[in-house]
């Protein structure tokens, strides 16, 4: 075998899922060759068909004599198979992991490996998941091996996707990489023991030692619990209690083989007429099932086909509506997540200390009406607003910043108390993730030490509340000197989700770090 170095991207087979996985792929006709000893495996070739590139077409138009322009891409790839012992690995090769389905992967194998090999003072890079509240992905690269404290990343909040760094097993060479695969720079001929040690690695929790933060959320791989989580999600789906608080979300890359950014989806079969969506909505999808007679449930979320298209339409993979979900769900007294197609379970003390933060969030000093759970969140405001003492500024937008961005600066306030509130009908983890993200913006602009914002909050005072002084605006504000009170019409703070009750609690320690009064009030 060669000695030189070469980019291999390995992954861990979930052992039920291997015969899945070749039944799939190992089909009759299928070129498959024995690796040579000591390997135990084969190689699986996968040749693509030859295809015209979406942007051809555009070209040709563009000119004078376009015939005979013929232009085809081919790129093809391939699977080698390794087994030791009770594990099967697979390396990719070209673009055949595009073949390889989530469901048949352990999908942590390769971070866990990073985990355990990469000491804390030296990453690269951290990819890293918000799962909580508003769902996004951050990803973070130093320009050299770094400590881990000089990463943005919350890590007793956000699920870890990967990570890069210097390995302290030699075996493993100068760089790795772990997500759900593993990434490494090494020659075929050392494939064998560094799969070995990978494989200790993955089944180690030593980890857990040099990474106390990491593993608020842990997947699930019992079978028998997924089975039950997924009926009692089918039984959500039949009352109607999920469509309440359910998302689709592109499904997240956790692989280190980056994908193209999706622009657009097409629900069911793919056609050069396909309707497209910019967006995944669950009315689209809920739509889509209607249409074809279907009811929604896991089965229907599994069969139904989700395309994700590029900028120029073509086509960058398939998943399936059950791979988009975000939900969140409690059985057995226990907190589950399902995100991208995997279950996890929320650690307990993880709950415990969110649960017992955000119940110590005080009241602001003064009484608010009740909300009657059928006016607009704009009628409630104007309603606080009414009394003595109190000014109105929901819609009153501030333009400020590039684009002429409009903020707004709270939704009313109270000028004795000084007092800013912000109120939001908490139906969903989105909406309530709308209020925090006002609440963080006005706190950066209005106590920023440079006055630009406050200057141009002053002409919205003047504009609708003439007759008020506003001079305080001409110099910084103190932090702590205004209470940052948020409203919940509807919910009190212990039956939020525990998406919008992360975010809660994330906002309020990071305000009253700073020396900011924070307070909740539910009506």
């Amino acid at each position: 075998m060669e000695d030189h170095k070469i980019g291999l991207s390995v992954y861990l087979l979930r052992p039920e899922k291997v015969k899945d996985f070749e039944s799939n792929l190992k089909k009759p006709g299928t070129d498959v060759r024995p690796l040579a000893s000591p390997l135990d495996g084969e190689f699986i070739s996968l040749p693509s068909e030859p295809d015209e590139p979406g942007w051809v077409g555009a070209v040709r138009s563009a000119l004078y004599n376009p015939d005979g322009l013929t232009l085809e891409a081919q790129t093809p790839g391939g699977l080698m198979v390794l087994r030791q012992g009770t594990n099967t690995f697979v390396v990719a090769f070209g673009h055949a992991w595009h073949r390889l389905k989530d469901k048949w992967l352990e999908s942590d194998f390769g971070l866990r490996v990073a985990l355990n090999s990469i000491p804390p003072d030296k990453l690269i890079e951290i990819r890293a998941e918000q799962v909580f509240a508003k769902r996004h992905i951050a990803s973070e690269r130093a320009p050299r091996a770094s400590l881990v404290d000089e990463f943005g990343v919350e890590f007793d909040r956000d699920l870890v996707a990967s990570m890069q760094g210097i390995p302290s097993v030699k075996l493993f060479g100068e760089h790795l990489r772990g997500g759900t695969s593993l990434r490494v720079d090494l020659p075929i001929s050392e494939l064998e023991a560094v799969l070995d040690k990978a494989a200790k690695l993955f089944a180690s929790t030593e980890y857990k030692k040099r990474w106390p933060e990491v593993g608020n959320i842990t997947p699930i791989r019992d079978s028998d619990l997924i089975a039950k989580l997924e009926a009692q999600l089918d039984t959500e789906f039949a009352s109607g209690q999920a469509q309440k608080k359910l998302v689709l979300f592109t499904p997240s890359q956790r692989r280190n083989e980056e994908p193209e950014v999706a622009q657009s989806f097409v629900f069911g079969r793919l056609s050069k007429n396909s309707a497209t969506t910019p967006y995944l909505l669950v009315g689209s999808w809920l739509s889509f099932l209607k249409e074809k007679g279907l009811s929604l449930s896991v089965e229907a979320a599994r069969e139904t086909t989700i395309h994700l298209l590029n900028e120029a339409k073509e086509l960058i993979k398939d998943c399936n509506a059950f791979d988009c979900l975000c939900y969140e769900l409690t059985l057995g007294g226990k907190l589950f997540i399902l995100s991208s197609g995997v279950w996890y379970e929320v650690v307990s003390d993880f709950i415990k200390r969110v649960n017992q933060s955000i119940a110590n969030i005080g009241e602001p000093p003064l009484s608010l009406p009740e909300w009657d759970h059928a006016e607009s969140e704009a009628a409630y405001n104007k309603r606080c607003a009414k009394p003595a003492g109190f000014l109105h500024f929901d819609c009153a937008n501030v333009i400020f910043g590039g684009g002429q961005s409009k903020f707004e600066f709270c939704d009313f306030l109270h000028q004795k108390t000084k007092a800013l509130f912000f109120a939001k009908i908490a139906s969903k983890s989105s909406g309530m993730s709308h209020l925090f993200e006002q609440v963080r913006r006005t706190e950066e602009l209005l106590f920023s030490t440079d006055g630009t914002f406050r200057e141009e909050l002053k002409k919205v005072f003047a504009k609708y509340h003439p007759k008020t002084d506003a001079e305080w605006l001409n110099s910084r504000p103190f932090n702590g000197d205004w209470n940052m009170c948020m409203v919940s019409l509807g919910r009190e703070k212990d039956e939020l989700p525990f998406f919008a009750k992360c975010g809660l609690w994330r906002l309020n320690k990071d305000l009253t770090e700073r020396g900011h009064v924070v307070s909740f009030k539910a009506v």
